[in-house]
């Protein structure tokens, strides 16, 4: 079972690396719920059942708002619906301080996914990974530990690589423009 645990673990981190290395919205959104099903499965297996919880409406989220915004419709509704799902969640789950932790990453990335502008993607889930890593380290997800510092590194490249080197290269390219 130790076995299983682990590798489930492995697949969702490699689902979340990956969901920061896309450019469109809905694949990060779809990379980003096979991460959440992959951690929420393993969270149930450890007992941390404030984690399994909020993932797996986080899937649903997830799902939601890739085609409300792949049909150019805002979440509006739908972020304040989550948010209030995600604190009475974390609230009849608690287990401790530590769930507090994951009120507030749901409560951002419910935020961050409801935007299309990638880079505000990116950006917050910079911190809703931090608050995971912290999470994940006190309920002996070793593997969500690893995930979590392996998706911040991504989201590091995916900044330089979707946010900032674009913004930097038109603001070259402007600078002289051409006849």
């Amino acid at each position: 079972m130790e076995i299983a645990i682990h590798m489930i673990g492995l697949f969702g981190i490699l689902a979340s690396i990956v969901s920061f290395q896309c450019k469109k919205h809905n694949l990060i959104l779809a990379f980003r719920t096979c991460n959440e099903l992959m951690f929420s499965i393993q969270y149930l297996l450890l007992g941390a059942y404030t984690g399994t919880i909020v993932n797996l409406v986080g899937c649903l989220r997830n799902i939601i708002f890739a085609k409300l915004i792949s049909r150019n419709k805002r979440p509006v509704v739908y972020i304040l619906i989550f948010c209030v799902v995600f604190t009475v969640l974390g609230l009849l789950s608690w287990q401790g301080y530590k769930s507090i932790l994951v009120i507030t990453a749901k409560i951002l990335s419910t935020i961050a996914y409801g935007n299309k502008n990638t880079t505000i993607v990116r950006t917050v889930i910079f911190i809703t990974s931090t608050a995971w890593l912290i999470y994940n380290y006190t309920v002996s997800s070793y593997e969500g530990v690893l995930c979590e510092t392996l998706t911040l590194l991504s989201l590091v490249f995916g900044i330089i690589r979707f946010d900032i080197v674009p913004a930097l290269t038109n603001k070259k390219d402007n600078k002289y423009p051409s006849p």
